[in-house]
């Protein structure tokens, strides 16, 4: 069993809360470990956008800590990720990019709070506490489609009576077709639409990827989404 595995076993083991830390100056990245580390919390970290990624993708998280400028990109398209991979991951963002403008790009984009560099950890240490002891709230809002219900935010997606928890784009993308129901959408109103204050508008082959992915997860339902040829989608009972 490698380190990381045995770690990662450990900390399920114990029942500790998981805090993975993207964060390109080593030194910083060491003592924020340390320090979460010394008051109960397993802690990993990475210094890249892809690896933080493939982190993610490999590993649950309760928390992320998330610099903004990394080795190989912005942190904001980490938050995405995260917002498409997970919504209940909380996000924890730290910059030196700390002017009004920037702090409310980072909230927009996945953020749930914004420390700007230089701080305390004692000011860490309180917002790490309030953000794992905070559950995100499921939208009470309920959309249908003939035997199609979704909770828009939560992604929790029935087919027939069936629940499954779908990805939050996945799940916007239902949600943007489920509300005009029988009306035909543009690509590019869609994008608008789903992707609205995201750090980097998808194209619409991208968008054409969604929607496929999205008829996979309806199975034998997925002709409840009909395309309608150089124009864009609709939702059809």
């Amino acid at each position: 069993m490698s380190g990381i595995c045995k770690n990662h076993c450990d900390r399920i083991l114990n029942n500790m809360k998981n805090i993975l830390i993207v964060e390109n100056n080593k030194i910083l990245a060491q003592t924020l470990s340390s320090n979460l580390k010394s008051i109960g919390y397993f802690t990993q970290i990475c210094s890249s956008v892809e690896s933080a990624i493939n982190e993610l993708e490999s590993y649950s998280y309760d928390l992320v800590i998330l610099d903004r400028v990394l080795d190989d990109g912005d942190g904001i398209e980490v938050a995405e990720f995260i917002n498409d991979f997970s919504y209940q991951v909380k996000v924890l963002m730290l910059s030196e990019l700390s002017n009004t403008k920037q702090r409310i790009k980072g909230l927009e984009n996945g953020a749930d709070d914004y420390i700007a560099k230089p701080f305390s950890l004692t000011e860490l240490n309180i917002k790490v506490k309030k953000l794992l002891n905070t559950q995100k709230i499921k939208e009470v809002e309920k959309l249908t489609l003939g035997t199609l219900s979704l909770l828009p935010e939560t992604g929790e997606l029935s087919i027939n009576g069936k629940t499954q928890l779908i990805r939050k784009k996945e799940s916007q993308l239902l949600c943007c077709l489920m509300r005009h129901k029988n009306q035909v959408i543009s690509r590019n109103k869609i994008i608008d639409i789903v992707w609205s204050g995201s750090y980097e508008l998808p194209t619409q082959s991208t968008l054409d990827v969604y929607v496929r992915r999205l008829r996979i997860r309806l199975g034998k339902y997925k002709s409840y989404i009909k395309t309608v040829r150089g124009f864009g989608y609709m939702a059809i009972e």
